[in-house]
């Protein structure tokens, strides 16, 4: 039987309008679980959802990179992943030379940084409850007690992440991890963290510590950076709305987040019920 949930949030906990569904937040009242959050999204950006739900287990940001718990509606970082200052500074001098319309976002585990007000920052701003601190990159990247967690790319269409992701791989870095989200109505992320860093590993992280054996965990997820933490749970669970790929590797494949897809399968599949 299922002891605990993992669960992406933009594609599948939440409708595509952002938000929580009335349907979704009874099968979480009803399956009475611990639910974690995994997101490449911040812990500023994800707290009004573990609020809402209220969730006071540990939470996985960043897309592994933090492991973090609200305590009054305070984030405690638990456990964190830098990103290496020099690394992220080659790749986004590189950007900047080569891509100069992508946008460029910065992460610590509190705050959100970016080098100009862009047309991407303006979009991640519509939707985040934090405002960006504008300033350059060099001097932010140069402090010592600067702890970068994730480096975010934004790009519009007709640009596409592929030929970004060739030029960041020709810098020859061995410490970094970039990862693709599912795009949103034609806009392409592409998250860079610590090669260290994945939803796998703050998965494997809360399940060690809460003594969970993997055949007791779920996952649910839609796009590429799932996959680790799909593969690293007993069930992992696709959305009608995940590609392919994703679908191939789940065990279990819901109805879409148009259709209330992570509650269907709560509320119906078998491992979540209680004898």
């Amino acid at each position: 039987m299922i002891k605990h949930i993992f669960t992406d949030m933009d594609g599948t906990l939440l409708n595509p309008a952002g938000q929580i569904s009335a349907a979704t937040r009874h099968a979480i009242h009803q399956v009475d679980l611990p639910v974690t959050l995994v997101s490449a999204r911040s812990a500023v950006d994800m707290a009004p959802f573990a609020t809402q739900l209220h969730l006071t287990g540990p939470q996985i940001g960043f897309n592994g990179a933090l492991i973090y718990q609200l305590h009054h509606h305070q984030i405690h970082p638990l456990h964190t992943i830098p990103l290496a200052a020099n690394s992220a500074l080659q790749i986004i001098q590189a950007v900047q030379r080569h891509f100069p319309a992508v946008s460029i976002n910065l992460y610590d585990p509190f705050r959100w940084y970016a080098p100009q007000a862009d047309r991407g920052v303006a979009r991640q701003a519509a939707r985040s409850a934090a405002a960006p601190t504008i300033t350059p990159v060099e001097p932010l990247l140069s402090q010592a007690d600067f702890n970068l967690i994730k480096v975010t790319l934004i790009m519009e269409a007709p640009q596409k992440p592929a030929p970004v992701v060739k030029l960041i791989a020709g810098l020859g870095l061995t410490d970094v991890s970039l990862q693709i989200p599912a795009s949103e109505q034609g806009v392409s992320f592409i998250d860079i963290t610590s090669r260290q860093a994945n939803k796998a590993h703050g998965v494997q992280t809360i399940m060690a510590e809460a003594g969970l054996q993997r055949t007791e965990t779920a996952a649910f997820g839609d796009g590429e950076n799932d996959l680790p933490m799909l593969a690293a749970v007993g069930l992992p669970i696709a959305m009608g709305n995940a590609s392919a790929k994703v679908q191939a590797a789940a065990k279990y494949v819901t109805k879409p987040n148009t259709a209330d897809g992570w509650a269907h399968a709560v509320l119906t599949h078998p491992a979540f019920q209680k004898n």
